[in-house]
C-alpha cells in the first residue's frame, strides 16, 4: 500500500495565477506543518506537465507521469494540476500491537474507516486493556490487509457505548476532521434504553455537568459544572423503560446517562448512575448505542451517513 495520499488539484480561469504554496493552504486546506512536510520530500510538490512540456524538461520530469517538482512560490496557470503528496509518519506510530479479531466495518475508503464497536470494549489501549481495545483489533485488520497507517480516532466513545467511532488513515484526514471534532457531538444520534414511564414524548435536559468531588469516574449534575445540553425523543413506550432517541449540543464524559438519571430514567444497566437494585434485563453495560452519525467527507466534502443497528444486548430486551 502506498505511503502517501496524493491530492490534485487543477488550476482553473477563476484562480487566475496562483502559486503552488497558495492551492496547498487554500485550496487543498493543508496546515502550515503538512506544508513544510510535503517540502521535505522530492516528490511531494509537483505538477503534471503535458508530454511537450515534458520533453523540455528532460532527466527532471519523472518519467512515470510527467511530474516535475514545483516550489511553493511557483506559479501555477489554468489547465496546470498541482499534485501534492503527503506522506504517513508511521515511525510515530506508537506501541498499539496488533491484535486478531473481527471489527464490524460501516464504512472504508482510503481516508477513513468507521467501525461499529461492540458494548464493554475499550476505544484506546490501557494497562489493563493493552492488546483486547478497537485499536488493537483495527491495527490488526491493517497489518493483514498490508495497509501502513497510524491509529488515529476522531471523537470518543465510552467502553460500555456501542456503536459508531471513526479512525482517520492519514494525517491530511484526521487535520481536517479534527476541525469538525468540535462539532461533532452534534453529528450522532445515540438509542438507548432508559427505565421508567415519560410524561413527555420529547424535551430538552439543559443542566450542568462536572465531575463528583473525591471520584475519577462519575459525573453529577451542578450549577458550578460545564454547561451540557440533551434532546431526546421517546422511538416506542413499553410497559416500565422506553426506547430513546438522543441528540447532544454537548460532549460532556456520561452527559446522556447522567443527564437521563436526573430526568429520573436511568440507562438500563447503568451501574453508575441507576439505583443498584434496578432491573439490568440481562444487560452487563448501560444500554447506550452511537447509532448514527452525519458528517462531511475530509477531502471529496461529500456528505457522508453511517448507521449501525442496534446490538443483540439490546434488542433482546425490545
Amino acid at each position: 500500500m502506498s505511503e502517501f495520499r496524493e491530492l490534485r488539484y487543477e488550476v482553473n480561469k477563476e484562480d487566475g495565477e496562483i502559486t503552488a504554496g497558495d492551492i496547498m493552504r487554500q485550496k487543498l486546506s493543508l496546515s502550515s506543518r503538512e506544508v513544510s512536510r510535503c517540502k521535505q520530500f522530492e516528490d511531494g510538490v509537483m505538477v503534471l506537465q503535458d508530454e511537450a512540456t515534458a520533453d523540455r524538461q528532460g532527466e527532471n520530469c519523472n518519467l512515470s507521469e510527467n511530474l516535475v517538482p514545483v516550489r511553493l512560490i511557483d506559479a501555477l496557470h489554468p489547465g496546470q494540476i498541482l499534485v501534492v503528496r503527503v506522506y504517513e509518519d508511521n515511525d510515530n506510530a506508537g506501541d498499539i500491537v496488533p491484535a486478531n479479531g473481527p471489527i464490524d466495518i460501516v464504512f472504508e475508503d482510503e481516508d477513513l474507516i468507521i467501525l461499529n464497536k461492540e458494548g464493554d470494549r475499550v476505544v484506546h489501549p490501557s494497562y489493563a486493556h493493552y492488546t483486547d481495545s478497537l485499536s488493537n483489533l483495527l491495527a490488526g485488520y491493517y497489518e493483514q490487509t498490508g495497509q501502513r497507517h497510524v491509529i488515529r480516532t476522531i471523537g470518543r466513545l465510552d467502553r460500555e457505548t456501542s456503536g459508531l467511532v471513526i479512525f482517520a488513515k492519514n494525517r491530511h484526514s484526521a487535520a481536517l476532521l479534527s476541525k469538525q471534532t468540535m462539532d461533532m457531538s452534534r453529528r450522532k444520534e445515540y438509542l438507548a434504553i432508559c427505565s421508567g414511564v415519560f410524561d413527555n414524548p420529547s424535551g430538552t435536559v439543559d443542566a450542568p455537568i462536572r465531575r463528583k468531588p473525591d471520584e475519577r469516574m462519575i459525573r453529577e449534575v451542578h450549577p458550578e459544572g460545564k454547561t451540557a445540553i440533551t434532546h431526546y425523543t421517546v422511538e416506542h413506550q413499553y410497559d416500565d423503560y422506553a426506547l430513546v432517541r438522543l441528540k447532544l449540543d454537548t460532549g460532556r464524559t456520561h452527559q446522556i446517562r447522567v443527564h437521563m438519571a436526573y430526568l429520573g430514567h436511568p440507562l438500563i444497566g447503568d451501574n453508575f448512575y441507576a439505583d443498584k437494585d434496578a432491573e439490568t434485563y440481562g444487560l452487563t453495560r448501560a444500554a447506550l448505542h452511537a447509532s448514527r452519525i452525519e458528517f462531511n467527507h475530509p477531502i471529496t466534502c461529500d456528505k457522508i451517513i453511517v448507521e449501525a443497528q442496534i446490538p443483540e444486548d439490546m434488542r433482546r430486551i425490545l
